[in-house]
């Protein structure tokens, strides 16, 4: 079975129904909780993936992580980054993040010419939908790095730094139920995210698996999901 090294920063960002996801696809998740004082590894060392989700800005870890990433970068090891996690790699390698004070809520992504070719989502539909979350923005992109989709607003949404390192700035991992309980979040905002939830995970599910079939040596393009 391929295994993941989850890395969990918050008790509340958690993969949510993206585990189940990856376990039917056949992935095995190791989670460390440094929230709870356990430690990030220097490595991803005996898992065929990484996984680092949000909820890490200005934690007493986050370089840590960052030598984490980086490495798995180097190692070619496929990670998958979400939220702050996906602007910590981006830092790592040059990219510029600003403090940022936009409505959180649903925004559908255009994907560009580059995510045709990509591995992981070069399968998924031309639009994806997302959940925007967060107080900070990455506001340019490293030189190593490819941007796969982007907001209508030129938000630098999903990216993929060299081969097989892939970021996602915002979230489609919570149901709308979890939302509710987080802080950021308008009545209007909520109505639109339960919305556009079934789209969710209609794109997001088949990339998540998509992740773990190429975290399991797998590298046949698939075509394009018609969603």
């Amino acid at each position: 079975m391929t295994t993941a090294l989850v890395i969990e920063n918050d008790p509340e960002q958690g993969l949510g129904r993206a585990a189940a996801w990856l376990a039917e696809a056949g992935m095995e998740l190791d989670v460390v909780r440094p929230h709870l004082g356990e430690a990030v590894p220097n490595s991803a060392g005996g898992h065929e993936a990484l996984i680092a989700l949000g909820g890490g800005r200005g934690k007493d870890w986050s370089d840590d992580l960052a030598g984490l990433l980086t490495t798995a970068v180097a190692d070619q090891t496929p990670l998958l980054a979400i939220c702050s996690s996906s602007r910590l790699l981006a830092a790592a390698f040059g990219g510029r993040v600003e403090d940022h004070d936009a409505p959180n809520g649903p925004r559908m992504l255009a994907k560009r010419d580059a995510a045709g070719r990509d591995l992981v989502f070069g399968p998924a539909p031309m639009t994806i939908d997302v959940i925007r979350w967060r107080r900070q923005e990455l506001v340019e992109l490293p030189e190593d790095a490819t941007l796969l989709a982007a907001s209508p607003q030129g938000a630098l949404e999903i990216f993929r730094i060299r081969e097989s390192a892939w970021g996602v700035q915002s979230h489609f991992e919570f149901t709308p139920e979890q939302l509710a309980g987080f802080d950021g979040f308008d009545e209007a905002a909520l109505a639109k995210a339960a919305e556009v939830d079934e789209h969710i995970v209609r794109t997001w599910k088949p990339i998540l698996q998509r992740f773990a079939k190429v975290a399991a040596g797998e590298k046949k393009m698939l075509p394009l999901l018609d969603v």
